[in-house]
């Protein structure tokens, strides 16, 4: 079946649309009671809930069919998972990824949207709504910021000279950024993508890999030119991390540099 993917000025036009009204009025003028504690150690604000909601309720009717799967609701309903193992094609919806940042003031945070069928995403949306960037991808079509292609950079070939991302027991519990000219830590993973094909870094690993944190990003990465695989060495499909995580990188020859001694690293505390 092929999916009839809508007018990404549509999409675009309804998350600059959310991020307007139920995102940036509450930014930084979060009330005590809008914001709190999903399970320990996780928030979640009014925001995250109504921006959700909207996008939930007006993402559907673009392409009859569709259905969605957000971060949110999968807290109530975990199950609705299974729905990315179909055959109807799927929204899947970060509407605040970066929820610590923001609710701590911070601009580090980002709407996501992606449409994905059968674990594989077909077109990605990523607004950075206080700078105003708009990132867009779709299969076999590119990768765009603001209309302007992205196009990614090959990587130093020696480890000692590339910046990344990496997990935050990664980078407290290895010696992983010693060996790494620099590592980032914004505690958002759509920022990360974002730093990722503008070549402000080099790579990124993650070992838990939520459908909603990577469904757009990972397209956005390799239609701009980057590679990726599970650490396994296997192809990353949408909510499955394969075997300790997916490792981004420029091109296939600095994946293979970095593939081992991250590997090498996670079985040190397995």
């Amino acid at each position: 079946m092929t999916v009839s993917i809508p007018s990404s000025d549509i999409i675009e036009n309804l998350i600059r649309g959310v991020a307007a009204a139920e995102i940036m009025p509450r930014w930084r003028s979060l009330s005590t009671n809008e914001k709190w504690e999903k399970r320990p150690g996780s928030v979640v604000t009014a925001a995250d809930v109504a921006a959700e909601e909207f996008l939930e309720r007006e993402l559907p009717p673009l392409l009859p069919g569709s259905v969605v799967v957000g971060e949110e609701m999968i807290e109530n309903n975990p199950a609705a998972l299974d729905l990315l193992d179909g055959d109807a094609p799927v929204w899947v919806l970060d509407a605040v990824d970066g929820t610590s940042n923001f609710a701590k003031g911070s601009p580090d945070f980002a709407v996501m949207v992606a449409l994905v069928r059968r674990r594989q995403t077909i077109a990605g949306w990523i607004f950075r709504p206080v700078d105003g960037d708009m990132y867009t991808c779709e299969l076999g079509a590119g990768a765009f910021r603001n209309g302007e292609p992205l196009t990614i950079s090959p990587s130093p070939r020696s480890m000692a000279e590339m910046a990344g991302s990496l997990g935050s027991y990664m980078r407290r519990n290895t010696d992983l950024p010693k060996r790494v000219a620099r590592v980032t830590s914004t505690r958002c993973i759509a920022v990360d993508y974002c730093a990722l094909v503008n070549n402000s870094i080099h790579f990124a690993h993650y070992r838990g890999v939520r459908a909603w944190d990577h469904a757009p990003g990972w397209l956005l990465h390799t239609e701009a030119g980057g590679y990726s695989r599970c650490l396994d060495g296997t192809r990353y499909q949408v909510g499955k991390p394969g075997d300790t995580g997916i490792l981004l990188a420029t091109d296939p020859e600095a994946w293979d540099v970095l593939q081992a001694p991250i590997q090498d690293a996670i079985a040190m505390f397995k």
